[in-house]
């Protein structure tokens, strides 16, 4: 079995950073709707966790997952409630906080799953998929969990998109232009951010599904 230190092409403050920025957003959801400190903790972890548990535990599935055996996972979770505790209070952890934190978090767990996917022996079509999920895993569970309609399943400003477009760029950048992890690592953490924001500000959407518009298109192609 690979060690953590094996696993790891990328430095492993990516896998950690984004599990607290994700546990953070766990926190400010728990305050927000009241919970107490066993909630908190519980939705915290849910949060952080949640998208390396689904890539470790269903996908890749060498052993215990990596939250399991190393400390610095939980470090970060009860690092993330002490800063809520702190500063949860402020205006700025309301709803629009949760979707900037979010947006920190999303690109790192992407590049984490994609980079273990391929240490793994996936191929690249797998490693962009487990990429994905990872990134978008730990928000889904938080939102199930507290009661909100998960962002991924609901039109509107772009989230699951924001990945899709980080973790193809993460690809491209490492396999074809051969940068280093570490560097390609960073732009897409940058790209993810920026595209999740501007969709936020700009009010980038998608739209319902609709069989009616799809047939017009279809008539409109055939004319």
């Amino acid at each position: 079995m690979l060690s953590p230190d094996d696993l790891f092409t990328l430095p492993m403050y990516f896998d950690l950073g984004a599990v607290f920025v994700f546990a953070l957003s766990g926190v400010v959801v728990a305050i927000r709707k009241g919970y107490d400190i066993v909630g908190m903790f519980f939705l915290a972890l849910a949060t952080g966790a949640g998208g390396g548990l689904i890539r470790d535990g269903l996908f890749l599935q060498q052993g215990p997952p990596l939250f399991a055996t190393q400390p610095a996972y939980l470090g970060m979770i009860v690092l993330a409630m002490l800063l809520g505790l702190m500063f949860g209070d402020h205006p700025f952890f309301n709803r629009r906080g949760v979707a900037i934190i979010d947006a920190a978090g999303i690109g790192g767990f992407a590049v984490v799953g994609i980079e273990l996917s391929l240490v793994a022996g996936l191929g690249v079509p797998a490693a962009l998929l487990v990429g994905i999920i990872n990134g978008v895993g730990g928000s889904v569970i938080r939102d199930v969990l507290a009661g909100d309609p998960p962002l991924i399943l609901r039109p509107g400003q772009f989230y699951a998109l924001a990945v899709v477009g980080g973790s193809g760029a993460y690809m491209a950048m490492t396999q074809w232009l051969d940068l280093a992890v570490a560097l390609a690592g960073w732009l897409t953490i940058f790209l993810t951010f920026a595209i999740r924001i501007l969709s936020i500000e700009l009010n980038w959407s998608t739209r319902p599904v609709s069989r009616e518009g799809w047939v017009r298109f279809l008539r409109r192609k055939k004319e």
